[in-house]
């Protein structure tokens, strides 16, 4: 259990919830946990969470054999190496070390946000734990909402730099440590993404090398499993890791593909293209067919309760019958394509680069190549794409922020203007420009690690895996080596006027059905999310309506009255985004309130 505590105060509240839960703490100084150490040396000591990984790095520099215990070996490379030894690492995890001779703790999270952790301040010391709950059930008063993380929350499904939506408890950021050092605590990076420029080779073997070091992240994501699965869709990203599963060696019914269909939904149901890619890559397929009586609110509601937290997610009653389908078959890893679109898709801000150095001609050929223009898109289009890969990267942030604040003062935001100010000073005070590189490097590297965090997918993968009782891996989110290969392909290689992820493509030419490597189009689950919100009209908007609504004190009311104010059946996708969040929103708070009341 990754729960600590640093300091008098915060290790006496953890000795309390102990004693309740009859659980031993294991002190080291000022440093409490609840989870015996794997090292004891001299005045060390040192703890493992997660799935940490061995880049090969940690059984080379000691002469291990690949059978070491990682555990025995990390333990061994932080005697002798120090900070150094967190290089050695890659995965899923969190590293907490004492340092008794200092009377000095580091906890260390992995580099791509993985494995979560939120920390809390208090009196002369930290504690911290791996989600807001069990930071809770140590606390002697529930914080109050953050106001200002509740509002982006809201607006777009993001918190602001290490805030959670409770005041005060914070997030440490992927590649970031807490450093406990006396009574004074801080956050440093200790890892970031580095520019190592493009790899030089033709397209065809470029796209054998990433079709290899995607099948090698999917074989590392699989390692330790007995029964694993891929959750299949009828898209590019998903059967890749099909593909990958295929390949390395998990057949002959130790492996199994399973996937949803929605037969009342002719557009998003993709039945046809997952039993082809299934029948292709030669694994068991297992199709849960979705049923629209499934509540939409049901399912976040239990997550309220359970975790404290909104769900992440709008799409849990769409998926949680599919797993529960999987546990029933005795699977014990799920495997996805999760974070595929990003990571293996065009760079847009090339364009900047090249407009930069002066290369217009350049700058301009590479509109025409964008996915999705068309193969002959008209001068009006292609001027549209090049202001905004292209000029507007260039624009001076003060510009940007200029123009922000000329927003956030219209009326028509959800977030109130003043509240909207304060999220700009609060987004401008945390930025950290630290990444050097072309803008399309930095770009799609802020994407891989930095959004995604703010997005808490770590966090809210974690959660989904302990509710549905099946370890879950992503090979194309987590996978650091992986990550690090894409960021050295060259940019312009990705286009194309019609299809995206062009190289993957090419990559899997052959491996996957002919109708999913070559199909440019996506489905989408506009249909079952609208009817879902349609059919939970009374829990989800109907309270919304109500002047007490207890999310009114957040939102701007007028804002909020003329969205709930659209009939059901005008609604779009986007509107309906929108009110789902500040539905879910509302029905926390209301939680929060039943809590400390």
């Amino acid at each position: 259990m990754l729960t600590g505590a640093w300091g008098a105060r915060a290790g006496e509240l953890l000795e309390q919830a102990a004693e309740r839960g009859g659980k031993r703490v294991h002190r080291a100084g000022a440093l409490a946990m609840v989870h015996p150490p794997e090292l004891v040396d001299g005045n060390r000591c040192c703890w493992l969470f997660g799935e940490p990984e061995d880049r090969g790095a940690l059984a080379a520099h000691f002469g291990f054999g690949v059978s070491c215990n990682l555990h025995d070996a990390f333990a061994r490379a932080l005697t002798e190496l120090g900070d150094a030894a967190y290089e050695l690492l890659c995965g899923r995890f969190v590293v907490v070390a004492f340092d008794g001779k200092r009377n000095r703790c580091l906890v260390t999270r992995d580099q791509l946000g993985a494995q979560p952790l939120v920390h809390v301040r208090l009196g002369d010391g930290v504690l911290f734990a791996e989600h807001e709950r069990d930071l809770l059930d140590l606390l002697p008063h529930t914080p109050s909402p953050d106001r200002l993380a509740l509002l982006q929350w809201i607006e777009n499904g993001l918190t602001p730099t290490r805030h959670t939506l409770y005041e005060g408890v914070q997030r440490l950021p992927a590649g970031h440590r807490l450093i406990l050092d006396g009574t004074h605590a801080s956050v440093g990076r200790w890892w970031s993404l580095r520019y190592e420029g493009v790899e030089r080779d033709s397209a065809g073997a470029l796209a054998e090398r990433l079709r290899e070091a995607a099948f090698a992240a999917t074989r590392r994501a699989v390692e330790g499993a007995q029964r694993p699965a891929v959750k299949l869709s009828g898209g590019l990203d998903s059967a890749c890791v099909a593909a990958g599963l295929a390949a390395s060696g998990f057949v002959n019914g130790r492996a199994s593909a399973i996937g949803a269909t929605f037969s009342g939904y002719p557009a998003t149901d993709e039945s046809k293209l997952i039993e082809a890619t299934a029948r292709h890559v030669n694994l068991p397929l297992e199709l849960v067919e979705f049923d629209p009586a499934n509540s939409m609110l049901a399912p976040a509601l239990e997550h309220i309760v359970r975790w404290r937290l909104p769900p992440g997610t709008a799409n849990l009653f769409l998926w949680r019958p599919l797993m529960a389908r999987a546990r029933e078959l005795g699977v014990d890893l799920m495997l996805d394509g999760e974070g595929g679109d990003e990571l293996f898709g065009l760079a847009p801000y090339l364009i900047a680069d090249k407009l930069r150095t002066g290369r217009l001609r350049t700058a301009w050929s590479y509109t025409r190549g964008l996915p999705g223009i068309g193969h002959h898109p008209g001068n009006r289009l292609r001027l549209r794409a090049l202001r905004h890969y292209g000029l507007r990267p260039l624009v001076p942030t003060t510009v940007l922020l200029r123009r922000e604040r000329a927003r956030a003062m219209s009326s028509g935001s959800i977030v109130p203007s003043a509240d909207a100010l304060a999220l700009i000073d609060l987004r401008t005070t945390s930025r950290e420009d630290r990444r050097s590189g072309p803008r399309w490097w930095r770009l799609q590297a802020e994407t891989l690690v930095d959004t995604r965090d703010l997005l808490d997918v770590g966090g809210l993968f974690r959660r989904e895996a302990a509710d549905e009782k099946i370890e879950r891996r992503h090979p194309f989110l987590y996978d650091l080596e992986l990550v690090e290969a894409t960021l050295r392909l060259p940019p312009q290689l990705q286009l194309d006027p019609v299809r995206d992820r062009l190289l993957l493509r090419e990559a899997l030419t052959g491996l996957i059905p002919e109708t999913v490597r070559t199909r440019h189009v996506k489905s989408y689950f506009n249909a079952p999310m609208l009817a879902g919100i349609r059919a939970d009209e009374r829990g989800l908007i109907e309270p919304l309506r109500r002047t007490n609504a207890v999310v009114r004190a957040y939102v701007t009311q007028e804002t909020l009255d003329r969205e709930i104010g659209v009939p059901p059946d005008d609604r779009s996708m986007l509107a309906v985004g929108s009110l789902w969040r500040i539905a879910i929103a509302n029905r926390w708070l209301e939680y929060q309130a039943g809590e400390s009341s």
